[in-house]
């Protein structure tokens, strides 16, 4: 239609890194009535600020009208944008350089003002222009610029680390850090951008639990906690809800660190960190279904067993986490044990001894909940004449205990003579 078209951001990046990119935005001299003029199916995302999505074939692309940002009051967006015909005033308005970088798909050519292949070149993350005018304009840049760190595994560029101001991160809503760091989280350098967020106090600001407090974990080495939960993070797969359950699996115990006579104690602490990790995950508006699994996993994570253990005792451990669960807290008691930095032979042939058998377990799909058994609180009441009531389900968790003891015993038949008998001895 006659006007300019180029690819921007992180696209552009992707592209000279020879990875392939998810997102495609297009920036454009076109207005945003004329873009909304061209094509078909578009969404005013917005329109504002000069962006429309277009829509097609499955697929969305946004395309930014050029422009230039004026002043910003709210630390996060702009009080005004004034629409432009230059691509390089366009670019000057971005975050780092490397997301700076535009290829104009009319002449084939990529357009690089502040030398963002360079950088790239040289893995170094550095802000366009001065990085104070940068962050203060956008609060949601400092941690943007963690999380390219942590997963483009950058250098950082002394003049931007040094610009980093918490005070500017104040306004910024807590769900879009959020998203920040679930993006960190899963990067290939995480620990890198935890580490930069702790160091820069950006972190203590959002996740004040974790601020800079030197515990020793427990381990022999005496390892302060921040240094273990980092190790954690490390060595877990980079999944969401296995990396926050690594950084905060051992949270709760500066609020149980207890001294006696045998040494330090941290009595209670997973299920203190399930209860802190809780508010820690609403706080950044995650879904429920996140942070029940991240909190599940980390009341959990001490779990014992004892040795020999049977298979009754790990049926009963499968039964208390899920079927769904008990592969995660393998990997959690992996990542942590790692982390300690003492694992010895005995350690690890006794994880991998315990996962074998409990993959063996998992394997012969035996009964773990009580909606497995063989009859359910109907049966009980026809068979043994009760009525409804709390003691219907106090029989049915006596019979899984049992099925949990012999999987053998899961037949209706079998159960309801194990049910009368508890029933005579319960009313005895």
């Amino acid at each position: 239609s006659g006007f300019q078209a180029y690819l921007v951001g992180g696209a552009v990046r992707d592209l000279l890194t020879g990875k392939t990119p998810h997102d495609w935005d297009l920036a454009t001299n076109a207005l945003p009535d004329q873009v909304e003029a061209i094509f078909p199916l578009t969404v005013p995302t917005g329109k504002k600020y000069g962006t429309v999505t277009i829509t097609g074939n499955g697929h969305s692309i946004e395309i930014t009208t050029l422009r230039e940002d004026l002043a910003y009051s709210d630390g996060r967006r702009p009080d005004l944008v004034r629409f432009t015909k230059e691509i390089t005033a366009d670019l000057a308005r971005r975050d780092f350089t490397i997301n700076a970088m535009a290829y104009d798909l009319g002449t084939q050519t990529l357009i690089d003002p502040f030398g963002g292949k360079h950088d790239l070149r040289r893995r170094v993350l550095k802000a366009v222009g001065d990085p104070k005018i940068r962050f203060k304009e956008d609060g949601l840049r400092m941690f943007r610029f963690y999380r390219f760190l942590a997963t483009l595994d950058l250098r950082p560029e002394q003049a931007t680390i040094k610009a980093i101001n918490p005070q500017w991160a104040v306004p910024v809503s807590k769900e879009r850090v959020g998203a920040e760091l679930h993006k960190m989280l899963v990067g290939t350098a995480a620990v890198k951008g935890l580490e930069g967020l702790q160091d820069s106090g950006l972190l203590e600001l959002v996740i004040p639990e974790l601020g800079r407090e030197e515990l020793e974990s427990g381990d022999s080495r005496k390892k302060p906690l921040w240094q273990h939960l980092c190790a954690t993070v490390a060595a877990i797969r980079p999944q969401l809800h296995l990396r926050w359950a690594a950084l905060l699996h051992d949270i709760g115990k500066p609020l149980t660190k207890k001294t006696g006579p045998d040494g330090l104690h941290f009595y209670g602490h997973a299920e203190t960190g399930a209860k802190i990790s809780r508010l820690i995950l609403e706080r950044f508006h995650y879904p429920n279904s996140l942070i029940n699994q991240v909190v599940k996993l980390i009341s959990l994570h001490m779990f014992t067993l004892g040795f020999p253990y049977s298979d009754a005792a790990i049926r009963r451990l499968i039964a208390k986490t899920g079927t769904t669960v008990i592969g995660d807290l393998l990997e959690l008691r992996r990542a942590d044990i790692v982390a300690t930095g003492q694992i010895t032979s005995a350690t690890w042939e006794y994880w991998q001894d315990l996962t074998q058998r409990i993959n063996a377990v998992l394997d012969e799909a035996n009964v773990y909940q009580v909606n497995q058994l063989a009859l359910n609180g109907y049966d009980l009441m026809n068979g043994l004449q009760l009525p409804p009531g709390p003691k219907i389900g106090k029989i049915l968790r006596f019979l899984l205990e049992q099925v949990l003891e012999d999987p053998g015993l899961n037949r209706k038949d079998i159960l309801l003579r194990l049910a009368r008998k508890y029933q005579k001895t319960d009313e005895s």
